[in-house]
């Protein structure tokens, strides 16, 4: 189908449930029995269904969320225990095109990646972020106000059967409030304990209009929260990096830094990670809105909207500045000449390796964007739902200051008027602002969908009746990134960047079947058909098996295959340039593109993206049971193995062993070399290498999660205790077919310095008298081996364990407050000597105790 015919169809859809709308209004077809709503549970499309026990689900409210201290979806979702591992909070540093963007957020289910958890909204697909994470592809679960959420259900098992591409590890669907009535408004006030000002504010309304036939549901929400920088906390920097000035062949450290030098009193040492932000200063407005109007004739008419604006800024270091003057320039100061002078010529060129005077920030405004309609109803036994839903992410990254551009620099250095001694510091700040590159860059990512299904029962077994579901969906999906030309011209200090674009349609259809095999053994069986316009197609099977044991007990089996299709940042990819090495020394492989070097040989390296990609695959395995001990205890286990293979990654090694075996071009010159990937050879020796993006790893992983939750009356109130755990037993990752395998579990690992601990687990109680509750929380992270980069001896990162209440009070029937506190010990993180920063921040935070003061009111 084309665009141009989908986008007739979508609307054409739309108009006609609007009319079916407005003509039921005309007519106050009100019925006078009310509609039972057939409950779809994440995990399975099938309505109506009794679905307890038979999948992995977890289920969280809201009041549970707020009452543990959380202000975001992100901060909740990196303590979740299976997302242990791999999920990212936004940071408050500053990041170029391959790192996590400004203000963003992403979950990682099992440790597989943000690329391979689906995020939906009240069970639908919402828009990918407009930037990627590095390669990965993710939703920003930070355009997702909290306040708007009725609850989050996280189900941790395969799921491309059920809903395609991305499921991978699992699902996190966030079901957003609706059928309110009346009105709610609450207050919210927050910060730390600490001498500084980390301030969070937090307004939000909630309306519901309600009428015979139709109610419709408003969120209007905004949060304000300042910068938390680590010069605010007892950061322990693990590693100083330096300055130095070289005169004559010889290093020199400046006046500035005292006796503070390194290297043997030849440089100055420089603690650029003091300077960086824990947290970006951020401002967020959003607005759900949720309605539904009764059609009669056992026919509803529904539809969803949602904006939400993130702005904010970033803060970083000053850049780094490598630059060589001339000797004679008049800004030299004198203890410069009098060195540069010792050997008879005082005009000899001086080299800096410095900083910037002014540091990096970043400007950051996301814009998220959704809106659905569609109508279910009853056709004789059948039920049927369709809808035409669309969803877009604009955002925009603006270097506001500390972003030099090169040109400007030699220029201003050439004519004088910047001085790079003493960190620039000596430098008017009119010539500091004449220097700025803003280079902004801008993203958009789009999805248009239209979907339907059919529910109801195909047949009758001796053990009960067979529940069924079929249905299809078409969805259209566009991706852009464009930095600027001067950032993608490599014309601006430490910013490099690449840039973005790609397209595609796609169609699915699926079906899943519940069948009855006895009266204590039933079936759930799914299938489904993919195909995209730029890979092609693919079949997933899951097959599920639900046992109950004795009325209590519930034992749960299922097996599946999951797939994510290359994302169109890794299809689209533009030019990103760089510089590698390959090895020279007897023996090793590429020796032919050595020419007559004895060690290594250096060569440029340009990446792009591969439109060839086939998608990543998966099989799942999970078993577990459900097992109600008494009608106050429950207790859920499962063991869980995913093995995720052909997972997509930039790879040299591949195309220069396709140079030697003459699957890629070589040549000798890039005109000649075209748009392929292949090797520029000149002379024997490797001079250029395009290469990019690869279907090669692979990676395995398994454990247990345990559930526990007990409930206790008394007379001083009820008690809920739990306890929730995720021990990983392994988790090993191949980053090519023939390299071996790595064991990443239980340690710090790889640039980004990301965790993997084996056991994380939560536990606690809330308590509930009167007008009175109460919650008392701990969150569990196992220690872990240090990282690759570690020194000074350390090899354990030690265990980690912090603690957060709450205590409420309703004041009336229409008026509670409540005040919450995460860290309640302002327990430090543990020491960590592999990241510069001092600890493990993939897992751990320098937050410190959190408080927060809320008050609602509803009329």
């Amino acid at each position: 189908m084309k665009q141009s015919n989908l986008i007739r169809f979508s609307r054409m859809s739309l108009a006609v449930a609007m009319a079916l709308s407005a003509s039921a209004m005309a007519q106050q077809a009100a019925t006078e029995e009310p509609q039972i709503e057939k409950i779809e549970v994440t995990g399975s499309r099938l309505k109506g269904v009794d679905m307890e026990g038979a999948n992995p689900l977890q289920v969280f409210s809201r009041d549970e969320l707020t009452s543990r201290g959380y202000d975001s979806i992100s901060s909740f979702l990196r303590d979740l225990p299976q997302a242990s591992a791999g999920t990212f909070n936004e940071i408050g540093s500053t990041a170029g095109n391959d790192g996590t963007p400004a203000g963003s957020a992403g979950v990682s289910l099992r440790g597989l990646g943000s690329s391979s958890t689906l995020v939906l909204v009240n069970g639908r697909r919402v828009a990918v972020d407009s930037f990627a994470n590095g390669a990965d592809t993710f939703v920003n679960v930070n355009a997702i106000p909290m306040s708007a959420i009725e609850r989050v259900e996280i189900l941790t098992d395969g799921a491309s059967s059920v809903y395609g591409s991305d499921a991978i590890a699992g699902v996190i669907n966030f079901i957003l409030r609706k059928d309110f009535e009346g009105h709610e408004l609450s207050v919210m006030y927050g910060d730390d304990t600490s001498s500084h000002d980390f301030n969070r504010k937090n307004l939000t309304y909630v309306g519901g209009f309600r009428t015979a036939n139709s109610n419709t549901t408003v969120v209007i929400d905004y949060f304000d929260r300042n910068a938390l920088f680590n010069k605010d906390r007892d950061v322990e920097v693990t590693f100083k990096s330096n300055t130095r000035v070289t005169i004559d062949g010889r290093d020199y450290p400046e006046p500035w830094c005292g006796t503070d030098t390194s290297n043997g009193n030849t440089r100055c040492r420089y603690d650029y990670v003091i300077q960086r932000a824990i947290q970006p200063e951020t401002r967020n407005f959003g607005t759900t809105v949720n309605h539904y109007y009764d059609l009669g004739a056992n026919r509803e008419f529904f539809a969803e909207a949602m904006y939400q604006r993130n702005t904010g800024f970033t803060y970083d270091a000053p850049a780094g500045l490598d630059i060589t003057v001339p000797g004679s320039a008049a800004f030299v100061p004198n203890w410069a000449r009098t060195i540069n002078a010792l050997d008879g010529n005082p005009n000899n060129n001086i080299r800096l390796r410095t900083r910037f005077p002014e540091r990096r920030s970043q400007e950051f405004d996301d814009q998220a964007y959704r809106a659905l309609a569609g109508i279910r109803g009853e056709l004789g036994n059948w039920g049927y739902e369709t809808a035409v839903s669309y969803g877009k992410s604009d955002s925009e990254i603006r270097h506001v200051s500390g972003y030099f551009s090169r040109a400007k620099v030699r220029q201003a250095v050439d004519n004088g008027s910047f001085n790079p001694f003493n960190l620039g510091l000596d430098t008017p700040q009119s010539v500091i602002d004449g220097m700025r590159e803003l280079a902004p860059r801008k993203g958009n990512s789009t999805v248009l969908s239209v979907d339907f299904s059919l529910n109801g029962e195909l047949f009758t077994m001796p053990a009960g009746s067979v529940q069924s579901v079929f249905g299809g969906e078409y969805r259209r999906e566009k991706i852009s990134d464009q930095p600027s030309a001067i950032a993608a011209a490599d014309g601006v200090y430490s910013l490099g960047a690449s840039d973005a674009a790609a397209d595609r349609n796609q169609y699915a259809l699926y079906s899943e079947l519940h069948i009855p095999l006895t009266e204590q053994l039933d079936a759930i069986a799914a299938l489904r058909y993919d195909s995209y316009s730029d890979f092609g197609s693919d079949v997933n099977p899951k097959l599920s098996l639900r046992y109950r044991a004795t009325d209590n007990l519930i034992l749960r089996a299922s097996a599946s295959t999951g797939f994510r299709a290359p994302s169109l940042s890794q299809i689209g990819a533009g030019k990103s340039l760089g510089f590698n090495y390959i090895s020279c020394l007897p023996g090793q492989p590429f020796l032919s593109f050595c020419g007559n070097q004895p060690v290594e040989i250096g060569y440029d390296e340009e990446r792009v993206g591969n439109k060839e990609l086939d998608a990543e695959k998966s099989r799942a395995l999970n078993v577990g049971m459900s097992w109600n001990l008494t009608d106050s205890l429950q207790l859920t286990v499962d063991y869980w193995r995913y093995r995720h293979t052909d997972i997509v990654d930039y790879d040299s090694i591949t195309t220069l062993r396709g140079c030697l075996s003459g699957d890629v071009p070589v040549t000798g010159s890039e005109a000649a070399l075209g748009d392929s990937f292949g090797c520029v050879v000149v002379n024997n020796e490797l001079v250029f290498l395009r290469t990019g993006f690869y279907n090669i790893g692979s990676q395995e992983t398994d454990g247990i999660d345990v559930n526990l939750n007990y409930r206790l009356d008394t007379n001083y109130g009820s008690f809920k205790f739990y306890a929730t755990g995720t021990k990983t037993f392994n988790y090993e990752r191949q980053l090519t077919p023939d390299s071996p395998k790595e064991d990443l579990l239980g340690r710090l690992s790889g640039a980004n310095e990301i965790a993997r601990p084996d056991l994380v687990a939560d536990f606690g109680t809330d308590w509930r008298s009167g007008n009175w509750k109460a919650s008392l929380s701990a969150h569990y992270v196992s220690s872990m081996g240090d990282g690759d980069f570690r020194f000074g001896g350390n090899e354990t990162v030690k265990s980690w364990t912090t603690l957060s209440g709450s205590l409420g009070y309703d004041i009336t029937d229409n008026q509670s407050i409540s005040l919450a506190v995460r860290n309640l010990t302002d327990k430090a993180p543990p020491y960590a000597s592999s990241p510069t920063n001092g600890y493990a921040s993939s897992v751990h935070d320098w937050i410190g105790r959190l408080w927060t003061l809320r008050y609602t009111v509803s009329f």
